[in-house]
């Protein structure tokens, strides 16, 4: 068996680049793998394809790619928020950042940030905010070691909504077929 040479073992060029509109399904199936359920149940409940469009439609100068051999293993999506009459004005805010789990570890976050960092510095953004779930330890971790600190604590409260059995059932009959004109009454 032959052993691979240091160049064979190479790691793939990474290229950072303004997202295209040509990434926005490879962006948004990144997100997909990376914000599951089991793992990130609050991101999970609000990644999807819109926020992928919205932000990208909206900014694109602050939607950014890592690219490794023509795939996307990195992406960051950020805006920019104006609040006159505050001390910054102009904000910058991280709203997804996603890397390739066969990519992490090997400071990819870090490029994707420091050049959106580069992007927001260059339009007059003073301040950068982020947010993540409370146990999401890895992005906490990231973000500070990024030079941000913990503001304050946001509390999400979430209540799953349950019809009575009465409702449910008056529900079931109202979309049966009614018996003088054969329609549905839905």
């Amino acid at each position: 068996m032959k052993s691979e040479s240091p160049a064979e073992k190479k790691k793939p060029d990474i290229v950072i680049r303004e997202m295209e509109i040509d990434d926005l399904p490879s962006v948004y199936h990144l997100g997909e793998r990376l914000f599951t359920s089991e793992d990130l149940p609050i991101l999970y409940r609000t990644w999807d394809q819109y926020e992928v469009t919205d932000y990208y439609s909206s900014d694109s100068d602050y939607c950014l790619v890592a690219e490794a051999n023509g795939i996307i293993v990195g992406f960051v999506l950020a805006t920019t928020i104006e609040k006159e009459g505050t001390a910054w004005k102009r904000y910058g805010y991280v709203a997804w950042m996603g890397v390739d789990e066969s990519f992490q570890r090997r400071k990819l976050g870090r490029r994707l940030y420091k050049k959106l960092e580069e992007e927001l510095l260059e339009d007059g953004v003073r301040m950068v905010i982020a947010d993540t779930e409370g146990g999401n330890a890895d992005a906490i971790s990231f973000f500070k070691a990024e030079g941000f600190s913990r503001r304050s604590e946001h509390v999400w409260l979430a209540k799953t909504l349950q019809r009575s059995a009465k409702k449910a059932a008056k529900r079931k009959r109202a979309q049966v077929a009614s018996p003088e004109t054969g329609e549905r009454a839905d």
